[in-house]
């Protein structure tokens, strides 16, 4: 390496004594996923090129982070020598990764940071503050002015599930082990959280319950770091309540440390409440973007090595389309659902191999393949095309010609440099029921196989999932939505809502979310496919209210409501496709389709396959109880079963009469 001389030199030449340090070494997500693909780990390949004058040793190995044990003179030695060989290896990316320096020595303070160093995935701006906090604090100590320390207090900006609870007891501890409060400080308890709220909801506190707490145990359990998530003050009606709270506050400033919690924000929401505290408060801000998805894959990696597991690369794939699964109802825990959906997959794993066991046969205890996911995700193998699946489609011809006659266009202009490739983003109109959930899923698979889309996965929300509970927040939630679908189909329902009553609520968030993603469907135009889908009248009302979004969208994929032939035959597919039945039940079910009014078939309250599916699911549900009665273990439908099942309110209803009316 051309700079090896300058950087050996540099470590040991000007004869002081040389000192032991750990080296962090951060990567930006993106060029971790991207050196992944490849097969690397960027942090093995830097330390291997590391010249053996720093006795560069492993400690801790991860796809986005690493530590590195080194011996240099000083701490800027080790950064220099990392980022000599960063700039030969990877040059075309160097800005991809940070360095954080800390003393490997035997002393507590030492033995804390290598601590901090080691863990807390996608927390690398905690790291960072207690990387700095350790050389302030220490000069601080020296100074005898520790009371500086105590009194600057923390704004975390990190969303619910992120870990800040862990953060909270990591920097309590913290804290403590670093003499901020005193050396003799013995406090047992490292952190308290409260949650400011409406004094009705459940596991909320009022000000006045927090500050009675910290009075009554003001002898007792001071010497702590107090976690505060005020994230209920962030509607701008509030921040007076909030300034009468801090004003309260601050008598305790010298025996706590505060750290203030809200949800990851825009800069100018963030700035607000940051000027709010600063009334009052010393703050310092430090912001924890949303779990990028590429950690999914280290908290995977984590939980399978620590069940003593290994995975083959793909799997990391099904694991991760788990996790949008359980994104997708609005209701993700960041960590807690990663660990859960990993827990699942372990279980399912380990309950396999003991079957196997049990009946006799060899199981592999060491190694989660792909035939080990029967059962935990669908259709593993996936043998069949998305052309296959769509063809299976009833009704769905032209819907069928004109996604070929897209694939075909956007194929061409990646083919022919001197044409502009197409924005790919689309609309899908028509009453629900229609197929536009089940055609959006399978035209993400065709795109991955075709070539167009990376992954092709499918994201799934409803429009009112983008908007978020605070102000500040619906952009910062939009755009992480987005990001987990670059290369992928980000399928949004009931689109309209995002321009629905914007103008009767101050609170409604519709337009915020509207225009950011709009942003992003423009910068990721060749890497993400959004489909909005709705009712054609709702849907054009949409486009008409923002200018950027049609241009956005241009195609259109128009799905009829079926005809009652067809309802008959979903009807049929669906029975034939899991129960025997009679000849009977055939002719029952046609009468009954054939029945359905005209007017009702094609009114906006009718749900087409939605609703033949809610049919099938009673009928079968009449034939199960029908065989337990008789103690029966297989299930056959019949006319009977049908005729209990349509003859219930919630169908009999939706059999409109024909009245006469004449003179």
């Amino acid at each position: 390496m051309s700079d090896n001389t300058s950087v050996k030199s540099a470590s040991a030449g000007s004869g002081n004594a040389a000192k032991h340090y750990f080296v962090r070494i951060s990567l930006s997500y993106s060029f971790a996923q991207e050196k992944d693909r490849e097969g690397i780990l960027p942090v093995t390949v830097i330390r291997s090129r590391i010249p053996a004058s720093f006795e560069p040793e492993g400690v801790w190995t991860r796809y986005t982070f690493g530590v590195i044990r080194m011996t240099a003179e000083n701490e800027e030695a080790c950064r220099a020598a990392v980022r000599t060989v960063w700039n030969e290896v990877y040059p075309e990316s160097p800005d991809a990764f940070r360095v954080l320096v800390t003393p490997d020595t035997e002393d507590d303070r030492a033995k804390l940071m290598r601590a901090v160093f080691t863990g807390y995935m996608g927390a690398d701006p905690y790291i960072e503050l207690c990387t700095e906090l350790r050389r302030t604090i220490e000069m601080l100590a020296e100074k005898d002015s520790l009371g500086a320390a105590r009194a600057q207090s923390y704004l975390f900006s990190i969303d619910p599930g992120c870990g800040f609870t862990t953060l909270l007891s990591s920097f309590g501890d913290y804290m403590r082990r670093m003499g901020v409060f005193g050396e003799k400080s013995d406090a047992r308890t490292k952190y308290i959280e409260y949650t400011l709220g409406k004094e009705s909801e459940n596991g909320c506190s009022t000000a006045d319950d927090v500050l009675s707490g910290l009075a009554k145990n003001e002898d007792e359990i001071n010497n702590a770091v107090i976690g505060l998530d005020i994230s209920y003050y962030l509607d701008g009606q509030k921040f007076d309540e909030l300034r009468k709270f801090l004003k309260r506050l601050t008598r305790y400033s010298d025996l706590y440390v505060f750290v203030f919690r809200v949800p990851f924000l825009e800069k100018k929401s963030l700035s607000d409440i940051e000027s709010t505290i600063a009334d009052q408060m010393l703050v310092r801000t430090v912001e924890f973007p949303p779990l990028h998805d590429f950690v999914a894959r280290e908290v995977f990696y984590d939980a399978l090595h620590t069940a003593g597991y290994s995975a083959e690369p793909e799997l990391y794939d099904e694991f991760y389309r788990k996790v949008q699964e359980e994104k997708t109802d609005g209701r993700y825990y960041g960590f807690k659902t990663l660990e859960k959906v990993a827990a699942s997959l372990i279980l399912h794993k380990a309950a396999k191999d003991a079957k196997l066991e049990a009946d006799g046969k060899t199981s592999d205890r060491e190694h989660v393949l792909r035939e080990d996911l029967t059962g935990w995700v669908k259709d593993v193998s996936k043998k069949r095309t998305g052309y296959d699946e769509l063809s299976d489609l009833i009704g769905m011809e032209t819907i069928r010609d004109r996604i070929r006659e897209i694939v075909a266009q956007v194929k061409l202009s990646m083919a022919d440099e001197r044409l502009d490739r197409p924005c790919i983003h689309m609309r899908f109109v028509g009453a629900p029921g229609t197929g536009k959930t089940t055609v959006a899923r399978i035209v993400g698979r065709i795109f991955k196989e075709e070539g167009i889309l990376r992954k092709g996965a499918f994201m799934e929300y409803t429009a009112r999932n983008l908007c978020a509970e605070y102000v500040g927040q619906t952009a910062v939630k939009t755009a992480a939505i987005c990001r987990d679908a670059y290369g992928s189909v980000l399928f949004i329902d009931e689109a309209y809502a995002l321009y629905e009553n914007q103008h009767e609520s101050s609170n409604d968030y519709g337009k915020e979310a509207l225009t950011t993603l709009i942003a992003e469907m423009e910068n990721h135009r060749d890497d993400m496919l959004v489909i909005m889908a709705g009712y054609t009248d709702d849907m054009e009302t949409l486009m008409e209210g923002n200018a950027g979004l049609r241009s956005r969208m241009p195609y259109v994929l128009t799905f009829a409501n079926y005809t009652r032939h067809q309802l008959h035959e979903i009807f049929m597919s669906m029975v034939s496709k899991h129960f025997d039945y009679t000849p009977e039940l055939e002719e029952a079910s046609r009468t009954y389709f054939e029945e359905l009014s005209e007017e009702y078939v094609q009114s906006r309250e009718f749900s087409n396959a939605r609703f033949v599916r809610n049919l099938y699911e009673r009928t079968w549900s009449k034939a199960a109880l029908r065989a337990s009665l008789d103690g029966q273990q297989k299930v056959s439908l019949t006319k009977e079963d049908f005729l209990t099942a349509s003859g219930e309110k919630e169908f009999r209803e939706k059999l409109k009469q024909t009245v006469k009316v004449g003179f």
